[in-house]
Order: structure tokens, then C-alpha cells, then sequence
């Protein structure tokens, strides 16, 4: 799919926002469905479609379905029957994990305590992220798990006996404590994991709201010893993705216009975008807060309307587990900040889809701005004018530098051509429906 971002036009903005409903959240569906797998229940999924269902949740339906846990997803919901923790059969062909590095490093978790083993892999760009950090945590646990020389897929988690192991992590990554919190459900007493700062907490919410055994303190500490006591039949309502709208909300923003975004996930460890945007002089607010297993969501209006001048802002090493996959379309806002925004602390950024430092700085060179690379980060000078030159886009195969640079490119001076733009739906399949929805004729979308 070929996308053609044009030049975006000057036009009232309209007096009531413009709504949206983002896909499911992807981090919370990932662990819906990992978790549930360990219940006796049957567990609804309402959804709005299956379109609507992003590449790498699909990957993770997948791999359960091949571990033996019934799951179908159809037009209106995903259903799925938990197996129980001893459940899982052995599968037979190896499980190809597509792009989803939440899905690789979960099952390794998953895997590490099972009586057989198991071979994972994934596509050309999940192979060449990093693997080893997590199965050298796991193997303190008693797993056995080998691969290649560099540590990356494919790999083979032969099934052990685990023991329970106090860890604390060298970084904050959700997914890799989430792999270890997994596999501490297996192992023969308490596993306990500590963060050196905090990191998105749907794994131990849903394990906590799902009746497993997990205490909160200075540490996550599992017990594995205790069984979720839970009804036949249970129905899971999954939050839009924030890190998706985050898109969406960055157009208002740069457009001025103002944008709502309806049952979005509220989680504190996922709202440090808007935070941001606060500091940046954005208006924004948050209505219709409910809290549905653990998990706060409502209805986010941006008045982007009401923005005329973006304050630049500076991001460290604490915000990036909360940030990191909104740091690419920060940066593009930062591109439009009346002065020098900084984020540092990022080098995980460098390990992701791609390198997304190094081709964030290339692309906003090319479009004319003044952007400095560090090891951890950057350094931008803002272009207040909102206006860039124009220049070939590079996503490098990247879901959200692809979304980041189509956002940029509405300031262009002349049209943008965005080459295989249907890599978006790794998490955010319609997102050029939505952004054309939003700019109306800035967005022309073709097969080709």
C-alpha cells in the first residue's frame, strides 16, 4: 500500500471535536491472552472488527492456538477457553512470533516452565532484536534455553524445572519483567522482581485482577502456590491504545484542531504523553474515568484548537519505560516547539522495529531541521513555523516511524510519498483511514 501525504490546508477548526475509537490496547490484549490461557474460564473479547485487531495481537493468538489453547477471533470478539497453567500441549512446528517482540519474550516466560520444548521465531526484524537479556534473567530461574551466538530468534526454550529467584532488572522493560512474572507462576517457590524505575503494569494488574498469587511492595513478588478461583464465563472489555492515539492526538495538536478519543486506556503507566503534552502548553482533558479489572479508562479531548505555541520539553531516563513508544511522534512535535527539546536516556530506542534514533535523525534532516544524535537520544531545534522541506520518507519497515513521518509530512511544502505504508498495522490498522477521516484531503491512499 502506497500512501500520499499532502500539504495539509488552513481551515476553521470545527466548534465540537472530532471522535475517535482507537484499536483494542495492544500491551493489554498481548496479556489478556497469555494470562487468560492459564484459567479454566471461557474469556469474551469484544471487538469492533477484525480489521480492528492489530498484526501483533494476531501473532500472539496464533502461538497459543499452537500450544493447544483454543482461541478464534471472529467479526465481534475473540474467544478464548483458559487450559489452565498445566495445560499446554507441546506444538508441532515452531512458532513464528511474525514482528511482535511482546509476543517472543512473553512465550519465553511461558515456555521456560513447560514439560517439552519449544523453537521460536519471527520475522527478518524481530530476528535481529535482542533476546538474550531476557533468557540470561530466565536462566537464573533454572531455564534452558538456547540460540544463536548474538542471542536473537530463532530459539529453543527446552522446558525445566524453575525455582523461584529474587531479580532485579538492569533496565525497566514491562516485557521482560512480564516474561519473568509469567515463569515465576511455574516456579517452585516465590519469584520476586524489582525495576529500577517503573514500567507499564498491565502483566501484574491482570495477574492480581485474575486471582493469581502476587503481592505489591518494594518488589512484584509471585506465588505461585495460588489458584485463581474465577466464573465459567468472563468477558473482557480491552481500552483503546494510547500509544496509538498518540498519533492521532499529535495531528490535532500541529493542526489545531480539536480531536476526542472515546474508551481509552487510562492506565498512570500509559498517560505520561499527556503529561508531556501538559507541560508543552496543550489543553486536554479527561472524562467518563471508569475502572474495569484493574484497569482506569475514559475519554481523552485534546484541544489542540486552543494551541498556539508548543513549549519544547525534556525527557530523561525515568520517562522513557513510560514513553517509549510515544517518543517517536514526541519527536515530531518537538520538530514544532518554539526551542530546543531534548530526550535522552533512550538507547532501548536503538533496539526496537529498527534503530529509531538513528532514522528518526536521517528523515528529519532531510525534512530540514536542526537535530542533534546522541547515544541515548537527541536533540532538536524546533521549527516553529511548521514547515519542512520536502524529502523521500525512509521508515526502515518501523510501524511507528512510519506513522511519526506521515505526521510530519503534512508540513511539507510539496506532496509525500509513503512507501509500504501498510506496515502500520502492525499496531494501528487504519491508521491512514483515520488520519484521512481527520485531514481530509492531505491523506490519498492507494493500493499500489
Amino acid at each position: 500500500m502506497t500512501v500520499q501525504i499532502y500539504p495539509a490546508a488552513s481551515h476553521p477548526a470545527p466548534e465540537q471535536p472530532i471522535e475517535f475509537a482507537m484499536p483494542p490496547d495492544k500491551s493489554m490484549l498481548h496479556r489478556i491472552l497469555f494470562l487468560g490461557s492459564l484459567t479454566q474460564s471461557h474469556i469474551r473479547i469484544p471487538i469492533h472488527s477484525i480489521e480492528s485487531i492489530s498484526h501483533d495481537a494476531v501473532a500472539t493468538v496464533l502461538a497459543l492456538e499452537s500450544l493447544g489453547v483454543p482461541v478464534e477471533i471472529t467479526d465481534d470478539a475473540i474467544d478464548l477457553q483458559g487450559v489452565g497453567r498445566h495445560g499446554l500441549r507441546s506444538p508441532s512446528h515452531t512458532i513464528n512470533c511474525a514482528n511482535s517482540g511482546t509476543t517472543a519474550r512473553l512465550l519465553m516466560g511461558l515456555l521456560a516452565g513447560q514439560p517439552f520444548e519449544c523453537t521460536v521465531s519471527g520475522d527478518d526484524s524481530l530476528s535481529k532484536r535482542p533476546m538474550k537479556r531476557v533468557a540470561d534473567l530466565l536462566a537464573r530461574m533454572g531455564a534452558h534455553i538456547s540460540s544463536s551466538a548474538t542471542g536473537t530468534l530463532p530459539l529453543t526454550v527446552h522446558g525445566n524445572a524453575l525455582r523461584g529467584t529474587n531479580i532485579i532488572l538492569p533496565v525497566a522493560s514491562a516485557q521482560i519483567k512480564s516474561a519473568l512474572l509469567i515463569a515465576g507462576l511455574y516456579a517452585q517457590g516465590e519469584t520476586g522482581v524489582r525495576e529500577p524505575y517503573p514500567s507499564r503494569d498491565h502483566t501484574e494488574r491482570l495477574l492480581e485482577a485474575l486471582g493469581f498469587g502476587i503481592e505489591f511492595g518494594n518488589r512484584l513478588t509471585i506465588h505461585p502456590e495460588t489458584q485463581p478461583e474465577l466464573p465459567d464465563e468472563l468477558e473482557f472489555v480491552v481500552p483503546g491504545d494510547p500509544s496509538s492515539a498518540a498519533f492521532l492526538i499529535a495531528a490535532a495538536v500541529l493542526l489545531r484542531r480539536r480531536i476526542r478519543i472515546t474508551n481509552l486506556s487510562l492506565n498512570p503507566t500509559r498517560t505520561r504523553f499527556f503529561d508531556v503534552l501538559t507541560l508543552m502548553g496543550v489543553e486536554l482533558e479527561a472524562t467518563e474515568i471508569t475502572e474495569l479489572w484493574n484497569e482506569p479508562r475514559g475519554s481523552m479531548t485534546v484541544f489542540g484548537d486552543r494551541t498556539d505555541e508548543l513549549m519544547p520539553f525534556e525527557i530523561d531516563e525515568s520517562d522513557v519505560p513510560l514513553l517509549i513508544d510515544e517518543l517517536p511522534v514526541l519527536m515530531v512535535l518537538a520538530l514544532f516547539a518554539h526551542g530546543e527539546s531534548s530526550i535522552r536516556g533512550a538507547r532501548e530506542l536503538r533496539l526496537k522495529e529498527s534503530d529509531r534514533i538513528a532514522l528518526a535523525v536521517k528523515q528529519f534532516r532531510a525534512f530540514g531541521a536542526d537535530i542533534q544524535e546522541l547515544d541515548d537520544g537527541m536533540i532538536v531545534s524546533g521549527i516553529p513555523v511548521r514547515r519542512l522541506v520536502p524529502a523521500v520518507i525512509d521508515h526502515g519497515g518501523d510501524h511507528r516511524l512510519t506513522m511519526a513521518f506521515s505526521i510530519a509530512a503534512l508540513f511539507c511544502e510539496t506532496p509525500t510519498r509513503v512507501p509500504n505504508a501498510e506496515i502500520a498495522s502492525v499496531s494501528y490498522p487504519h491508521f491512514y483511514e483515520d488520519l484521512h477521516r481527520f485531514c481530509g484531503d492531505c491523506v490519498e491512499i492507494s493500493a499500489l
